[in-house]
């Protein structure tokens, strides 16, 4: 009887202490016709080179923005997100060398567990690197080839808690749409 009691006593608090699971999409955002920041503190996150838009709105949104699961903003990385190199080859010529943008806590939760997220390729097929850290430490990266069919990634388990997700992009040209994220927030 004490056994069980104490079994109780146990599952009780780790219920207690359970953080739920926050599905973060952008319908809580103005709809806009033109790519915006997005707004840090959005979903208790800091986000940096991240844009939203509505894609049905903005002509210059590709198939990936359009076919989303639910109507409404999107966010995104790309165009005005990408880092120029001034000088390629010694000429002054601007070439996009990969499109970046950070998700972190600063400002927000002291950290948080990514657990999945609805994502697509803005134009044509890409892939990009999710790299994760805690407290400025690498924790892990993977990375995920997507379409402009929107589908779910899921990121490894074994991150655990992280303060900052990188999302890079590889080539040029090349735009990561995001429409839901998956994640715990801890503390704060």
């Amino acid at each position: 009887m004490k056994k069980t009691l104490v079994l109780l006593a146990c599952i009780l608090l780790l219920a207690l202490g359970a953080t739920a699971q926050d599905r973060l999409n952008f319908s809580g955002l103005p709809l806009v016709s033109t790519p915006t920041p997005l707004p840090n503190g959005y979903g208790r996150l800091s986000w940096s080179n991240f844009f939203y838009v509505d894609p049905a709105e903005w002509s210059g949104a590709g198939f990936g923005y359009k076919l989303g699961p639910d109507r409404g903003d999107v966010a995104f990385i790309g165009e005005q997100a990408c880092i120029i190199d001034p000088i390629l080859g010694g000429r002054n010529v601007t070439m996009p060398l990969g499109c970046y943008g950070t998700i972190s806590s600063a400002g927000g939760p002291t950290s948080f567990q990514a657990v999945s997220a609805i994502v697509a390729a803005g134009f044509g097929p890409t892939s990009i690197t999710v790299t994760a850290y805690n407290n400025g430490k690498y924790v892990g990266s993977s990375v995920y080839n997507l379409t402009t069919t929107p589908q779910n990634i899921s990121f490894p388990f074994s991150w655990g808690t992280v303060t900052e997700m990188v999302i890079g992009t590889e080539g040029t040209g090349q735009n990561f749409v995001l429409f839901s994220l998956n994640v715990y927030l801890l503390g704060g």
